[in-house]
């Protein structure tokens, strides 16, 4: 891990959906604001050389050009990317916090190949063998940890109730709420009935665990404050998550009726007033993988300018 003042984050600029050239400009505008910041740029190799003057000028005493002879596609499989793409922005990217080169890797892409090589080049930090992405969500009167937002799709009871472990000890430091967090399980419902066989298992196991489990919630509970840390699988948080961000788009652009009756009806000013939302789903972007020992944020593959920008800030608070 870098030691010095200066802080170093590795972004692979390839990872995402948009053109590359939404996330270069965020990094521009991150580093002007950041001076004690570096980034160090992993691009394709082809990328790189149809735009060779926009690279040109770009080396900087903050920002390093790291040229890769691959990238990872989006629709990579991940142990195939594992297989064939060692020498990949994304994979020499993460290469670079296993090595000390930087302090934290942040990419927009591939979720599946994230997680492959976050395991392939970093060491696990306990016994926990299935790592997860967390990310804070805004509540009122208090934010939520929710995890996980998409590293591993299927989980057992025993991967939920380890879940639950990293999630308390990860919102001491993410929420500051102190080392006994409420924890509560994602489920259908909140009666002890609902739920699949691995939900009631993995209730089972929490109830008698040396944890703050307060049982079920439900979806509606998460954005209420109802506990400092909630779990499920991934499936379940990422499809979540996403829908999360498709209402709040739909309302903002007040373009439905729904979005023209929500800000007729003080709607908008309502979710203004919950701890700081400001009515952006951006905002909020960049997970952090969890159980790894080594900064890994995932930023939302469909981020703009303004997503990208908001995942560098809180990589910076993650490695802080």
């Amino acid at each position: 891990m870098n030691n010095s003042p200066v802080k170093t984050i590795a972004v692979d600029l390839m990872g995402g959906d948009p053109d590359p050239g939404e996330r270069l400009k965020a990094v521009k505008q991150f580093v002007a604001k950041n001076r004690s910041i570096e980034v160090m740029l992993f691009v394709d190799e082809q990328h790189h050389q149809s735009n060779a003057t926009t690279y040109s000028g770009l080396e900087s005493q903050q920002i390093h050009v790291i040229i890769a002879p691959q990238q990872v596609a989006m629709d990579d499989a991940p142990y195939q990317a594992l297989r064939s793409k060692k020498n990949s922005s994304m994979s020499l990217a993460v290469k670079a916090v296993a090595d000390g080169a930087a302090d934290a890797v942040l990419t927009a892409g591939n979720t599946g190949a994230l997680v492959v090589f976050a395991k392939a080049w970093l060491p696990s930090l306990s016994d926990v063998d299935r790592p997860a992405l967390a990310t804070v969500l805004p509540g009122d009167p208090k934010p939520t940890l929710l995890l996980d937002v998409g590293a591993t799709l299927d989980y057992r009871a025993e991967d939920l109730f380890n879940l639950a472990r990293l999630g308390v000890l990860a919102a001491d430091q993410m929420l500051a709420c102190g080392a006994q967090p409420e924890v509560a399980l994602l489920n259908v419902g909140t009666e002890h009935i609902k739920g699949s066989d691995t939900i009631r298992q993995a209730d089972h196991m929490l109830q008698n665990a040396d944890l703050n489990y307060i049982g079920y919630c439900e979806g509606n509970h998460i954005f209420e404050g109802y506990a400092d840390v909630v779990i499920c699988d991934g499936f379940v948080g990422n499809t979540m998550l996403k829908a999360c961000e498709g209402l709040m788009s739909l309302i903002a652009q007040n373009k439905s009726p729904l979005g023209q009756r929500s800000a007729r009806g003080g709607f908008k000013k309502l979710l203004a007033s919950i701890s700081g939302f400001n009515f952006s789903p951006s905002q909020y972007n960049g997970a952090l993988l969890l159980g790894m020992d080594g900064c890994v944020v995932k930023s939302h593959g469909g981020s703009d300018c303004r997503g990208f920008l908001a995942a560098l800030e809180r990589t910076k608070q993650y490695i802080k």
